[in-house]
């Protein structure tokens, strides 16, 4: 399955003419490298929610596909579109289309990027804990939250006798807490 289509990477170069009998590459070339690159995505998803896939949906990448959200098509897109975009600007830049070359390299970081971060791993290739968009995939991930992970009061500001149980906190010990 691949997510997006051969006129959003053409679009990506405006000076690329489609649809004349003299057009270099042909659209069938394009889907080509479109699907080479949804393949790249496939491996990644497979490896990287695998449990997911084989407890949820019996084994079938299919059937996991089925159930993304609009957001994760919507990364998926991005990644594909930038990935195919990079294998149609540097067959353009051996046609002679100067800017395409330099435009294929940015596509090229563009997707290293988006694959890294959806295989969640670092620059170096080693896996991270956690991907950006893990939650897009998997509704057990894990979702970094911008709230502290350990409360507390200072103890200064506490009324004598006050304790982190009267303030609805777990804390084990309290400024005026007796074991």
């Amino acid at each position: 399955m691949s997510y997006t289509t051969v006129q959003n990477v053409a679009g990506m170069f405006p000076a690329f003419v489609r649809g004349t009998p003299q057009q270099k590459p042909a659209d069938t070339l394009i889907q080509q490298y479109i699907d080479d690159v949804a393949g790249d995505i496939d491996a990644v998803l497979q490896r990287r929610f695998g449990e997911v896939i084989r407890n949820s949906y019996s084994g079938s990448l299919a059937a996991f596909q089925t159930s993304f959200s609009v957001d994760a098509l919507n990364v998926l897109e991005r990644i594909n579109r930038y990935g195919a975009g990079a294998q149609l600007g540097s067959t353009l830049a051996t046609l002679g289309v100067a800017s395409a070359e330099r435009l294929a390299q940015d596509f090229r970081s563009e997707y290293d990027r988006g694959l890294t971060e959806l295989s969640a791993t670092n620059d170096q290739g080693e896996s991270v804990a956690g991907g950006i968009y893990d939650h897009l995939f998997d509704s057990q991930a894990a979702t970094p939250s911008p709230r502290p992970g350990l409360q507390g009061i200072a103890g200064g500001d506490q009324p004598k006798g006050q304790t982190p149980e009267d303030q609805g906190m777990s804390n084990f010990f309290g400024k005026f807490q007796k074991l």
